[in-house]
């Protein structure tokens, strides 16, 4: 009894400590469909505890196949800022609920496109665009779609799964070794 104790603390510290490393960010798993199908855009990205969208990663495909790299710092968030070659408009910023990015919306990079940037924002609820800019001006892709969104479980959150069914796998095999020394199995 006092082992299991002990081990039952230990693994809520533990839950504690993954949780604590997480507590400053969230990461959301994205998918943009052009209405058309002929492009997807897919991947994850994570947010701070300012609603900026600090990292993205993933890819984009149908027109093409790209790696999506990162995410373009924004050095006047919360305010919009130009993108580096001047085509876009953009601030990086999240909104929880709603309309997911504003029409600044979420500037970042592929590894096809060295020079060039993706801009996802959003036009209005259930509707979001994608363009992508080779250089100043050029638009080679412009696309209107849609854009779900989901939260991905904290890693706290899959070791507090996983401390439960361990507690009720303890539990099970503890009284099924009392029912059997009672004889009732």
């Amino acid at each position: 009894m006092r082992k299991t104790i002990l081990t039952l603390f230990g693994s809520l510290a533990l839950a504690a400590v993954f949780s604590a490393s997480t507590a400053n960010a969230a990461a959301y798993r994205f998918t943009f469909e052009s209405f058309d199908d002929q492009l997807t855009a897919e991947g994850q990205f994570t947010v701070n505890a300012s609603d900026e969208v600090t990292a993205v990663s993933g890819k984009v495909s149908g027109l093409v196949d790209q790696t999506i790299t990162g995410v373009a710092v924004n050095p006047s968030f919360p305010s919009a800022a130009y993108s580096p070659d001047g085509s876009f408009i953009y601030n990086n910023l999240y909104y929880n609920s709603g309309l997911r990015f504003d029409i600044d919306g979420l500037l970042f990079t592929t590894a096809q496109n060295p020079h060039g940037f993706w801009n996802l924002w959003g036009n209005f609820p259930g509707n979001y665009s994608l363009y992508e800019s080779a250089g100043s001006y050029n638009y080679p892709i412009e696309k209107t779609g849609s854009l779900s969104v989901a939260a991905v479980p904290e890693t706290s959150t899959w070791a507090m799964l996983a401390l439960g069914f361990a507690s009720l796998g303890l539990v099970g095999r503890r009284r099924g070794s009392r029912l059997a020394e009672a004889g009732l199995v």
